[in-house]
């Protein structure tokens, strides 16, 4: 009973880490389009995700206390969020675009589309690109934390 109780509270607190920085990226990207402060734009979202982030941080070094797994778990809720997004933004708005103009409404929203793909999926892939390198770099950063850890280990 202890391995389910243990579990559950691993899965909700990754699921509270990623929801945290889901919330943040269209934060991030409305503020990084209007070259404006996120906490100022949408301070209840901003501030929302933040105190995920930092709740769910906290816990899970409470639950890990080993600072390499902490790091690579923060490190995997970090990309996920930037690869959806990368991926969504990429597949679903191409496949938008290149429908045929069959469909009722589809000039005058063509147009729209195009000035949305022109102006904000730029900026909402390079703040998933941000999110990608972070995420990776902090997966890097425990693993090598991790090997030096086990190579100087005593245990073994």
């Amino acid at each position: 009973m202890r391995i389910v109780h243990h579990a559950s509270h691993h899965i909700l607190i990754h699921l509270g880490l990623f929801s945290g920085f889901a919330l943040l990226i269209p934060v991030i990207t409305k503020a990084f389009e209007q070259n404006a402060k996120p906490w100022i734009l949408e301070p209840s979202i901003f501030f929302g995700g933040v105190m995920l982030v930092i709740i769910s941080a906290f816990l899970l070094y409470r639950v890990k206390e080993n600072m390499p797994d902490v790091l690579q778990s923060l490190g995997a809720m970090i990309f996920l969020p930037g690869a959806i997004n990368v991926i969504s933004g990429v597949i679903n708005i191409h496949d938008f675009l290149t429908t045929k103009t069959s469909l009722s409404g589809m000039a005058v929203v063509k147009p729209i589309a195009q000035f949305y793909v022109e102006h904000s999926v730029p900026s909402v892939l390079s703040v998933a690109a941000v999110y990608l390198f972070i995420g990776g770099m902090l997966y890097w950063i425990g693993y090598k934390m991790q090997r030096v850890k086990d190579k100087f280990s005593f245990n073994n």
